[in-house]
């Protein structure tokens, strides 16, 4: 029995998981489609980004909340918050609508992308913990394969709001499934829920406005979730992307506005990491006698082993995203090819990927070895993206696939060495590991969703400036375009074939986008070199003793408590 909920609990977060990395890949092809509907090419990153960065930005307040409410509620929570922010999207009528859409979306999408694989890694014991990860690796790379596919299918013979309607019966599935499979504790969802009212019961009448209860709630707050922490880093991210979005496009590089955004948006970024590392702490200290807990704990950034992983796996996402949404774009706007066609490329990538993932995973489980799968993936990244750059408008079929492979496995050897190497750090004796495990893999979830997001991000941006500077350097056999959405709308509708100057133009744009994803390798190969020699632990015969005590630390089912009363009761001196 326990075999057969072991294997619906993985395939229920199996099924989660390729819900929300379905997300991030479903909007490639629709760059094109979007953007002319709603004249906003400019914004179109956004796709990737309005998901992405919020992904990114709530995933250590996801572990935060798990490790207090429960991995199992917070859990179904961002499932639920994920299909809303699906439902906004495929209802809106503008940019905007869209963009806060994804947002929404991106806020339940970090809750699942880093509470399924803590819970996945939680239900065996360490040295399986590579195979459960092969098989939630291989959830996502079959997400990133059909994704385009399914949005180009949808795009072209239905609908693009097909492409978000989708998620809702394949979430409602996904959560039937974990509802009923998962149960650490015998505790369900409702009765989690029934407990935390019955607490707030007992705040009746005036016990609401007491000092007590608003202290404890300030604490709670301030130290427990490090709401001034989550805000400084948001808005600072959010700040520094806006430059990037409309540097060159809406205003100039040396404009007030984008020079705003940038300084300001920085300076935020580097605030938090002051405030969260130093600043945190001798105000919890001045406050009260206990210790902060901040989203991005130093005790854990500054672990030699789990920030050189960290390094890797943000730039491997980052570049991953640059290459994967223009070898896309590379065959819609300069081979004239149809979403869904266009998509099919994406395979040299992904049986790349999937193919790594399911190597690496079986390797680590007999061998243990983690570091050695993520300088082979940093090799054959830097060795892939340069073969990358060399994509032209008379590039094959066959040369395209052969450049893409090495990039497709390097993603998925990193994904995945990279998340076993950060929480092999975290020490079985640490009478913290609960909420360490957890948080060490929130931060790995952490940067990989920022990679994506800045990739998006970037990427968009080198393209349009590119193709904006060769517009006003180059007179010959180009009309003036006053956008380039105008241009990309002109290209769709009156195309002249791949050998054209408008193609040319295009692929000189790509080109410097690839130039880029191979500066990112290049500094993942460097990062890999000081990853951790730290290997999974031999089994023994205590394997099935310790493996049942760490699953039960690690859950930690459903701690339902108030949320002020989580704090010391030291609070109430």
């Amino acid at each position: 029995m326990r075999k057969l909920s072991l294997v619906l609990c993985l395939t229920s977060l199996a099924l989660t998981l390729f819900l929300a990395a379905l997300d991030i890949v479903i909007v490639i092809t629709l760059y094109e489609t979007i953007g002319e509907k709603f004249k906003d090419y400019a914004r179109i990153g956004w796709l990737v980004t309005g998901y992405a960065l919020p992904n990114a930005l709530f995933t250590l307040l996801w572990g935060r909340l798990a490790s207090i409410l429960g991995l199992k509620t917070s859990l179904t929570f961002s499932i639920v918050i994920f299909e809303i922010g699906s439902l906004i999207v495929a209802v809106s009528n503008s940019m905007g609508m869209i963009i806060g859409g994804r947002v929404v979306a991106g806020c339940g999408g970090s809750g699942i992308q880093s509470l399924v694989f803590v819970v996945g890694t939680s239900l065996v014991e360490e040295r399986n913990r590579g195979m459960v990860i092969t098989v939630l690796g291989l959830a996502f790379a079959v997400a990133f394969a059909v994704g385009p596919v399914i949005g180009g299918a949808f795009t072209e013979n239905v609908s693009w709001r097909w492409c978000f309607y989708i998620n809702l019966p394949i979430g409602g599935v996904a959560l039937t499934m974990l509802t009923f499979s998962y149960n650490t504790t015998e505790k369900s969802v409702q009765e989690t829920l029934t407990y935390n009212c019955r607490q707030l019961q007992t705040y009746r009448y005036g016990q609401w406005v007491t000092a007590s209860f608003w202290r404890r709630a300030y604490n709670f707050l301030m130290f427990d979730l490090d709401f001034i922490g989550f805000a400084l880093s948001s808005t600072g991210f959010v700040l520094f992307m806006l430059g990037l979005t409309f540097g060159g496009n809406t205003y100039a590089w040396n404009s007030g506005t984008i020079i705003s955004f940038l300084t300001v948006g920085a300076i935020l970024v580097l605030f938090w990491l002051v405030f969260d590392f130093v600043l945190l702490y001798k105000w919890a200290a001045w406050c009260r006698k206990r210790e902060a807990t901040p989203l991005l704990r130093r005790s854990l950034c500054f672990r030699p082993g789990i920030f050189t992983s960290s390094i890797a796996n943000l730039f491997t996402c980052f570049g991953f995203n640059m290459q994967t949404v223009y070898i896309v774009q590379l065959y819609q706007l300069v081979f004239n090819s149809g979403p869904t066609a266009a998509s099919m490329h994406l395979w040299a990538f992904l049986i790349a990927t999937m193919v790594s993932v399911i190597i690496i995973g079986k390797a680590a489980a007999i061998f243990g070895l983690i570091k050695p799968a993520i300088v082979f993936g940093a090799t054959c990244g830097l060795v892939g993206s340069g073969l990358m750059t060399l994509v032209r408008n008379t590039s094959t079929t066959g040369n395209v696939i052969g450049y893409c492979i090495l990039p497709g496995a390097a993603f998925g050897s990193i994904m995945q060495g990279t998340l076993l190497s950060a929480q092999v750090q975290v020490d079985h004796d640490d009478e913290n590991f609960q909420t360490m495990f957890i948080e060490a893999t929130a931060l790995n979830t952490f940067v990989k969703s920022l990679g994506f997001s800045f990739g998006g991000v970037v990427a968009t941006m080198i393209f349009t400036n590119s193709v904006k500077n060769q517009l006003r350097s180059t007179s010959a056999g180009v009309a003036a375009f006053s956008s380039v959405e105008a241009l990309i709308a002109y290209r769709g509708q009156n195309y002249d074939g791949p050998g054209s100057t408008l193609s040319l133009m295009f692929v000189k744009a790509i080109k410097d986008v690839m130039y880029a994803a191979l500066g990112c390798y290049g500094i993942v190969f460097i990062a890999s070199l000081f990853t951790s020699n730290r290997r999974l632990r031999l089994p023994s015969k205590n394997d099935g003793v310790e493996a049942t005590a760490q699953e039960k630390s690690i859950s930690g089912g459903d701690k339902s408590q108030l949320a002020p009363q989580s704090t010391s009761e030291n609070d109430e001196n």
